[in-house]
């Protein structure tokens, strides 16, 4: 057995070094790839098929405090995302008008769904820029510090996972 780093995750698995262009998956990130030896010795990662970039990274956040079916192998701290909104000319005049005649206010509340959506955004990659697979105890706070100008902020703890 010989120790390599999972070249995506980057944390290091125990590995067989007898057998080349065998199909090995990361116990942590679950990431498959090969590990040939290239001419001169080396030993070198080929990312499989089904490993390939798809442009897409999925994060996993959640409310709750665990994820089912993995472990938290490492709790990297705290994540946020924060955006600062106002509504625009419209909808202020189209909430206006609504608040006159009462009900739901749905410019506005267009416009905080984009504020969360957004915050969460910034969130989801602010924890992939310090390695995470995980952001658990995610939470959303609004702050109205202006006349119309509101804070929302994304936040929760960022964790790297094992199986199990």
């Amino acid at each position: 057995m010989i120790t390599v780093s999972c070249p995506s995750c980057k944390l290091p698995m125990e590995i067989e070094d007898n057998d080349p262009n065998t199909e090995w998956e990361c116990p942590t990130c679950e990431a498959a790839f090969l590990v040939q030896y290239s001419d001169d010795g080396n030993l070198q990662f080929v990312v499989t098929e089904r490993d390939k970039p798809t442009g897409e990274t999925i994060m996993i956040a959640t409310t709750g405090n665990e994820i089912a079916g993995r472990s938290i192998a490492s709790y990297i701290g705290i994540v946020r995302g924060v955006v600062v909104r106002s509504p625009g000319i419209v909808q202020g005049f189209l909430g206006g008008l609504q608040q006159i005649v009462g009900g739901n206010i749905e410019s506005y509340a267009e416009v905080c769904e984009a504020a969360r959506e957004e915050a969460y955004q910034r969130m989801i990659q602010h924890a992939q820029e310090k390695g995470a697979d995980a952001i658990i105890a995610m939470r959303y706070d609004a702050t109205e510090f202006a006349q119309g100008v509101t804070e929302v902020l994304a936040y929760g703890t960022a964790v790297k996972l094992t199986r199990g």
